[in-house]
Parts: structure tokens; C-alpha cells; sequence
């Protein structure tokens, strides 16, 4: 119950009921799915899951890890990978047919979004076809040509879907937002939110874990954790696996915290890159005390800040309540003290 990766199987997802009945049933009839969330939240997991239950429904689907990727070239590049090395185990007699491809495209400087394109027509006439791009958020370069080609494939193919996860910024805004220009207006993809749970929601995940595992715990040990940790699946997580290891409470609850620290930090610090100081002091303003407009006299013009605080808001990290911006999960707001 409690995994270091992603779930791929129903038994092994908790709780998500109606989000995952919404991706199924989406893909069933062939609209696209955009699930978003924060990190930890059960992205790749609901993904995985709807697509694993739908492969007993004659659906294929390629799983693709867009993390560390910024532009299309390299997400065209990784896609083709992932058909290569995993879809086209059960299809040798077509892989040598796409190696003698992309070949013949390199020779002819074809680009690889095009070369893409017509990969996954070929695939989707066999079978019913869904494209898993994993969190696409950072993709920025050379996104006109991925939306042209989604359009035309949108247009063309029935047989494949795409599902997109990640935060609501960069590649996935414009796919969520079009203009009116861009190829892909009229056809967003569906969007499926994925929040922390609720406290009771959080509490019974853990106590249903930790009998599975045949652990002795009590009640306030549970608080204790949902109190530090809040109440996203992957931090929990964290300190379910040390329980079920053998850890006592104490101790799997300081390393599930320091680690799901380092985690949080690593994302706060891309996502004030290239930023300057004034964004980490707003930052831990907001993580500190909760910050109103009026607060964050950090040296930059309105509209810098605005959109600053605007990008925080797309990638879950920070909510406003009642004009006061906060950070709402303890592990976020614990990490943002340490930039």
C-alpha cells in the first residue's frame, strides 16, 4: 500500500475514485485527459492506473518521464525511446520497421515531431493507442510545432489519446488555455484535479497501511504524522514505508520529514530560478506568516511580482485566502524556510 513509485495497479491506488472513473471514462470515448497537481499528489499514478485498466479493454499505451526535458526535441526524442524499449517488446516484427525510419529521417532531416507523428498513426490503426506524457509543465522550447501536430492527430487518428500530467504552467497552460490562434483552440483536454486528501481521508491511508503491514501504532502517532507531514500521498508515504520496515514512530517520522524536505526543496529552487533574491525573501515571507500584497516589498514592479505569485499558484504551491497568500502544505512551508 505504501510505494516508493507510482501505482499501475487498481488494488494499489487508494482513495480516487471518481477521479480515476473520470480519466476512464474520458478515454473511453477518446477524449483527452490533462491531470493536475502538485508533486507527491498521485499524478502518475492515476494515470497509470486508468491506463492499466483500460489495456484489458484492448488499449495499448506508452508510458513517457518528460522530467529534466525543455524543449520538444528532446520530449520527441524520449517519446520515440519509450516506443522503442518498451511498447515494441510485444511487436518485434514492426520495431525493426521503425528503426529502418528514423534512419531514413535523419538521412532526409525530417524533424523528430514529425517523425513522431507518424509513428503513433501507424500504431494507432492497430489498436487503441494512449500517449502517457508525465509531468510536461517544463517543456518550452519548439512547443508551435508539438500543438500543430497534436491538432493534426486530433483531427486524423480516433484510435489515440494523449494524457498529460503536470502543473498548470508552461506546456500544460497552453494546452489547458489556447488562443484563439493556436492550433489547438476548441480542443483542451479535459482537466482532472488531484488535491491533498482530507484529514480523515489521510488518517484511514495510514492506518489501513499499517495493519497491512501487521504494525502496531496508535491513533495520536497517526495525528502526529498528519501533522508534519499534511496530507499528500507521497509524504505519507514516505513514512509508511519506514513503519512497515520496522522503524518506530519517532524515528520514521524525522527521516520521512527530511527527506520529503529535500524533495520539496529541490522544487522550490527551480521554481524561483533564475528569479533572483527578491523571489526567495517573497517566498519565505508568504511561508513564514502568510503575506498580503501589501507585505511583499521585495524591490520589483507589480506586474513581476503578479506573476510571480501567479506561477506559485499553478504549481500548488502557494493558495490565497481572503487576500492572504499562504503556503498550505507543512513540507512546502518547512522547505521554503530553508532557501
Amino acid at each position: 500500500m505504501f510505494r516508493q513509485g507510482p501505482c499501475e495497479k487498481r488494488d494499489e491506488l487508494f482513495d480516487r475514485e471518481e477521479e480515476l472513473r473520470g480519466t476512464i471514462e474520458a478515454l473511453r470515448n477518446n477524449v483527452w485527459v490533462a491531470i493536475l497537481g502538485m508533486r507527491m499528489s498521485g499524478k502518475t499514478s492515476l494515470a497509470k492506473v486508468a491506463a492499466n485498466i483500460l489495456s484489458k479493454e484492448g488499449f495499448s499505451y506508452i508510458y513517457v518521464d518528460l522530467r529534466g526535458i525543455s524543449n520538444v526535441s528532446g520530449m520527441s526524442r524520449r517519446i520515440i525511446n519509450s516506443i522503442s524499449e518498451g511498447f515494441f517488446s510485444r511487436m518485434r516484427d514492426y520495431l525493426e520497421k521503425i528503426r529502418v525510419w528514423e534512419v531514413e529521417m535523419s538521412l532526409r532531416k525530417t524533424s523528430k515531431t514529425r517523425t513522431m507523428e507518424e509513428i503513433l498513426t501507424e500504431l494507432s490503426k492497430r489498436r487503441r493507442l494512449i500517449v502517457i506524457l508525465d509531468e510536461v509543465q517544463e517543456i518550452k522550447g519548439g512547443i508551435n510545432h508539438f500543438l500543430s501536430m497534436l491538432a493534426r492527430l486530433r483531427n486524423s487518428t480516433r484510435n489515440l489519446s494523449f494524457l498529460f500530467t503536470g502543473s498548470s504552467i508552461g506546456l500544460m497552460d497552453t494546452l489547458l488555455h489556447p488562443s484563439r490562434g493556436s492550433p489547438m483552440y476548441g480542443r483542451s483536454p479535459l482537466e482532472i484535479e488531484l488535491g491533498p486528501w482530507s484529514g480523515r481521508v489521510a488518517f484511514q491511508f495510514i492506518r489501513e497501511g499499517l495493519e497491512k503491514c501487521s504494525i502496531e501504532y496508535n491513533d495520536n502517532e497517526i495525528e502526529d504524522a498528519l501533522r508534519v507531514l499534511g496530507t499528500l500521498p507521497g509524504w505519507l508515504s514516505f513514512y509508511g514505508i519506514r513503519r512497515c520496515l520496522g522503524k518506530d514512530h519517532e524515528n520514521a517520522l524525522r527521516d520521512s520529514e527530511s527527506e520529503a524536505i529535500d524533495v520539496a526543496l529541490g522544487e522550490l529552487r527551480n521554481a524561483i530560478r533564475e528569479r533572483g533574491e527578491w523571489a526567495r525573501r517573497a517566498l519565505r515571507m508568504i511561508a513564514a506568516y502568510g503575506a498580503r500584497w501589501s507585505d511583499l516589498d521585495v524591490g520589483v514592479s507589480d506586474s513581476t511580482l503578479s506573476d510571480f505569485l501567479k506561477r506559485l499558484k499553478k504549481l500548488y504551491i502557494i493558495s490565497e485566502e481572503s487576500g492572504t497568500y499562504i503556503v498550505p502544505d507543512p513540507i512546502y512551508r518547512k522547505a521554503a524556510m530553508r532557501l
